[in-house]
Order: C-alpha cells, then structure tokens, then sequence
C-alpha cells in the first residue's frame, strides 16, 4: 500500500486485491463516472466486481488515505467535493515542490537518466496519439515525477504523490479536453527539453504554465 499512487491505476493483477478496486474506483472518479460527493456504497461495489465486502471495505481506506474518499458521520463513504480554492491551494503546492525537486536533481542528471525522462515523453505523446487520456495523464504523473526520483529526495516524491492523487482525481475535466490537451502538451515536451539542457529555470517555467493550465477547473 505505500507504493499506491497515482500511476497506480495503470496496475495490472500484481496489485492486492483492494489495490485493484481502489483502482477500479480511481479510474470511475478520473473519467466522470463518479463525481464529488458520490457515496460509495460497499455492497453494490462487491456485486459489481464479484467480491466480499471486506477488499471494498479496504479499498475506501486506500484512498481516504489518499484524500480522495472522505468517510462522513451517518453518511457512510463519499467521493470528496473539492472547492476550487482547495484547489487553487493544491496547484501552487505542486508548483513550488516542483521548483525544489528541480533544484535538488540539478548535479545529479546524467546521459542515463536524461534517457528515462525522454522515454516517459515518449510514453505520453504515443498515448495523446491516441486519445487515450488516461495513459497520458499517467505518462505525465511519472514523467513529472521522476524529477524527485533523480533528487533523491523521498520526501518530495511523498508529497508529490500525496498531492497528485488530488490534482489529477479532479481535473478530469480539464483532462478530459483532447484538443486542449493536446495544446499544452508542448509546455511538456519544452520542459523535458529543458532539462536535457541544463536550463532548469526554463523546465521550472513550462511546469508551471502546464500544471496551472491543465487544473484550472
């Protein structure tokens, strides 16, 4: 469970079972299918995927823990409103987190590792192709991500993850906007470039106009 994170959702049968229906769960609230303040009722999910009710019971632990699902006094397990100021709050966080992630990797890029990050743009633009969203969005999570992997700081990679289990559940809309996306994903490929470059206060620059673009909602 404490490598349940955003890219997560792309999981496969090597997840524990109440991983795979946080996932399943996931991937309804990424596409629309469950919306803020949905309640998340246990039994119907058990009958919907075939299994007892203890894994779904697990599964609503998962991603309260994640933030996503809130548990109400009388009210049982709802997907979580979130208000566009919490928002707001959520994208300047991942901004500045960013900019240290960024700041802590500077010494420690090298051919190997420039490698990985253009693998990753690669990942996300063959998806975008495609107009599969969802893989884009998780091709973008790891991308992104690997900044703090290079840092080496765990640290920031927990409260990147923290962070991004929020912002990316909720700016489905946004996501969801195929011509749109497709539109900043130059703000992307100009930040890995960057990078390659050793001009990271350009790759600080084109992260933040893609995050703050992308969940505006």
């Amino acid at each position: 469970m404490d490598n349940f994170n955003f890219a997560s959702i792309m999981g496969d049968q090597t997840n524990s079972l109440p991983e795979q229906i946080a996932n399943h769960i996931l991937k309804k609230i990424f596409i629309g299918e469950l919306v803020q303040g949905a309640r998340l009722i246990e039994t119907n999910i058990a009958k919907e995927l075939n299994v007892s009710n203890i894994p779904v019971r697990e599964s609503f632990y998962i991603l309260q823990n994640t933030g996503v699902v809130e548990r109400l006094p009388r009210k049982g397990v709802h997907v979580k409103a979130i208000s566009k100021q919490e928002m707001d709050d959520y994208t300047d966080a991942l901004v500045e987190l960013f900019k240290l992630g960024i700041d802590f990797s500077k010494s420690k890029w090298n051919e190997e590792k420039y490698a990985q990050l253009k693998q990753y743009l690669i990942g996300a633009q063959e998806a975008l192709r495609q107009k599969n969203i969802l893989e884009y969005v998780v091709n973008v999570h790891r991308l992104c991500g690997y900044v703090f992997q290079v840092a080496e700081n765990k640290a920031f990679s927990k409260f990147y993850s923290d962070i991004t289990f929020i912002t990316n559940a909720y700016s489905q809309m946004k996501w969801g906007d195929v011509e749109r996306t497709k539109g900043r994903y130059i703000y992307l490929e100009e930040m890995v470039h960057a990078i390659v470059q050793a001009d990271f206060e350009k790759a600080k620059e084109a992260f933040e106009i893609l995050t703050r673009q992308s969940l505006n909602i």
